[in-house]
Formats: C-alpha cells, structure tokens, sequence
C-alpha cells in the first residue's frame, strides 16, 4: 500500500503521521485490497467555519474503486477519527457487497449436476 500524507495551512507533526499510518494499516488488516492511500489535514482559516477549524480528508483506491471520506471538527484528532471511521463504514460496505457479488456469481456459474451415464 502506498501511503501519502500532506498538509496544509500547518505543519504536520509526528504524532498525527503515526496515527494515520497506524489507521491505514487498521483499514488494510486482513483484506489487503487498498492500492493507494491518501490524507490531507487542512486548517481552515475561514472566519465563517466557527471552532471547527481542523478538517481532515482520505482517498482510498481499492481494487474495484475509489472512495474518499472528508470530516472537519474542532481539533485534527476529531478530525483524523472521523474521517477514518467514516472510511471505514464505505470500506465495510464495498466489501460486503464485493463478497456478495462473488458468492452470488459462483452459485451461477457452477454446471448443473448431470445424472450417471450408464
């Protein structure tokens, strides 16, 4: 899995790095099917935003797809745990359908039984 990190309107600091790479890899865990991981932390400067200054956005390319959450709260921890809670909800159900697909696609295609010939 490639992982990118970036950040904009601040300076990313280690601990926030170590908490995506150790999410991303929470995402990845027992499925191995993300490509391409990548996270933007932004700070919001707009006046209009009130306290929910810290947004967090990740783009995830799976095989099959391209899926991106985006979460903006009050500080980049929030921000960080929503977003990656709400990628995992898309990852849980892309992948439940994917297993579904599969399992309904092998029930066709497998050859009808044919009695003993004698």
């Amino acid at each position: 899995m490639d992982i990118r990190t970036e950040s904009r309107n601040l300076k990313m600091t280690p601990r926030w790095q170590d908490e995506i790479e150790v999410r991303l890899h929470d995402l990845q865990e027992g499925h191995g099917d993300i490509i391409h991981a990548r996270v933007t932390l932004e700070k919001n400067r707009h006046h209009k935003k009130g306290p929910k200054i810290a947004s967090a956005r990740l783009v995830c390319n799976v095989s099959g797809g391209t899926f991106t959450a985006s979460k903006t709260e009050k500080t980049f921890e929030e921000a960080i745990r929503s977003t990656f809670h709400a990628m995992e909800e898309e990852l849980r159900s892309f992948r439940e359908k994917r297993t579904q697909k599969a399992r309904t696609e092998s029930v066709r295609r497998k050859p009808a039984k044919r009695p003993p010939s004698e």
